[in-house]
């Protein structure tokens, strides 16, 4: 770095100090303002963490390995660069590994040449870079021109996606670029799965629990429903299900600690295990949705509901064979067809068929998979007669389903699609024009791009 880049980053520094810091200011500021701030703040970071990223990478081209003692890191008395990092910049661990894989990442010229350009110029954060590059790993083999636009389109994507979601959407885009590559990364992850038992000196036990995505579907949904209630899960109208609700809202245990006894107890009972009493009615299943055509063809992939990981069609046909398969009708708009279902209650067959086509919580920034959902009737039941039709329903996590009763907000439906019509009034909120809502589940974006292109 030269002496003038020190200079002005020295400079930027005690301008920024200046910049006076006060509560009582914060406090008398109006929403709009507030929201500016957050957004400053966000670029003066990212243009402040490009400056980090660009020095990491050279240091850590400097702390080679092949240089041994004479490297920068050990000369400066730390055995890694992240552990030099962790020091300057008072980071974690985790976090100094991701600086440097993303400094390594500022040097490259080729397919995440993108990634890095948007670094400096700051247009994308330490995180977003760090999601592009390691959410589309594992697709090395493809030709480096399509990789390249996809790193391109997701540091697009970058500017509306918080970096988890960010790191999601890029293994949907390697998965659509790389169909023929799901299985063997299908395979990897499998292999990856563990279970380590730590014996701590005060005579606990630890627990290390590394599982696939396939696994995840039993698990996850396993420990949603024991500690879904306490965690801000659906509510419950069964009247069994509501007492059992409350009574773990009631509980002085953690959440922590409640997971801990349900998957004890699990373990105890093994097979005869009365699902009932403990994690709620039914016996928890992994659910994989795929298209006829794809089953038929014996091309393309299945997704599990709720996390969205791509998994094989020999995968998808191992699971049917096990536990057997549901036929949901959609047509080319997404739509699930009518059930026919005239009651006030959606029932589970419309339960999963609205999981299908919505995917989890449709409000927008929303990520509740459908086991944290409510169905929400789009035409009141009482004042407008409203039927308990798919069409006439969506899923909202129960957070933002009171919102949406309790401030005034409206789902309603034009030409087969879905908006959320904000309530009147001032604020940066209210008064707002509508905003179309997504399907959060990639199943049905990839059906509705197939039949968009056929």
């Amino acid at each position: 770095m030269t002496l003038s880049s020190l200079s002005g980053l020295d400079a930027a520094l005690l301008l920024l100090r200046d910049v006076p810091r006060r509560s009582e200011e914060y406090e008398a500021a109006d929403d709009a303002d507030l929201v500016a701030v957050t957004r400053l703040v966000a670029e003066l970071s990212r243009i402040a963490a490009a400056h980090g990223v660009l020095a990491a990478g050279q240091i850590a081209h400097r702390s080679r390995p092949e240089l041994g003692g004479q490297g920068l890191a050990r000369r400066e008395g730390s055995r890694t660069v992240e552990e030099l990092l962790t020091t300057t910049m008072g980071v974690t661990g985790r976090e100094a590994a991701a600086v440097v894989r993303v400094g390594r990442l500022s040097q490259e010229t080729g397919p995440f040449e993108s990634v890095a350009a948007g670094l400096v110029d700051g247009t994308v954060s330490v995180q977003a870079a760090d999601a592009i590059r390691t959410g589309l790993g594992g697709a090395e083999s493809l030709d480096p021109g399509l990789l390249s636009r996809a790193a391109e389109l997701l540091c697009g994507e970058a500017q509306r996606l918080d970096p988890d979601r960010l790191r999601k959407r890029a293994r949907e885009v390697r998965d659509e670029l790389d169909a023929a590559g799901i299985a063997d990364r299908e395979s990897a992850l499998r292999a990856r799965r563990s279970l380590r038992r730590i014996d701590l000196r005060d005579g606990m036990k630890r627990i290390i629990w590394d599982y696939d995505p396939e696994s995840a579907g039993v698990i996850d949904e396993v420990y949603d429903r024991a500690t879904s209630p306490r965690r801000g899960g659906p509510r419950f109208v069964d009247p069994q299900q509501a007492e059992r609700a409350a009574s773990i809202e009631r509980d002085d245990r953690s959440t922590e600690q409640l997971a801990s006894d349900a998957f004890t107890e699990l373990l105890r009972q093994a097979a005869s295990v009365d699902p009932g009493v403990l994690v709620g009615k039914g016996a928890p299943a992994v659910r994989v949705i795929v298209s006829a055509e794809s089953l038929e063809s014996g091309a393309g992939h299945g997704v599990i509901e709720g996390s969205g990981e791509s998994v094989s069609l020999a995968t998808v046909e191992r699971l049917a064979c096990a536990n057997g398969t549901r036929k949901v009708l959609v047509d080319s708009l997404g739509r699930v067809l009518d059930l026919g279902r005239e009651q006030r209650l959606y029932s589970a067959n419309q339960r999963i068929a609205l999981a299908v086509r919505d995917g989890g919580c449709l409000w927008p920034g929303c990520d509740r998979p459908p086991s944290w959902t409510e169905a929400h009737h789009i035409d009141h039941w009482a004042r407008d007669g409203g039927r308990t039709d798919l069409d006439r329903g969506v899923l909202l996590c129960r957070h933002h389903h009171l919102r949406l009763h309790n401030e005034g907000w409206q789902v309603t439906l034009r030409a087969g699609r879905y908006r959320l019509q904000p309530p009147p009034g001032p604020g940066p909120g209210p008064g707002r024009a509508a905003v179309m809502l997504e399907t959060k589940s990639r199943a049905m974006r990839e059906h509705l791009a197939a039949r968009s292109t056929a």
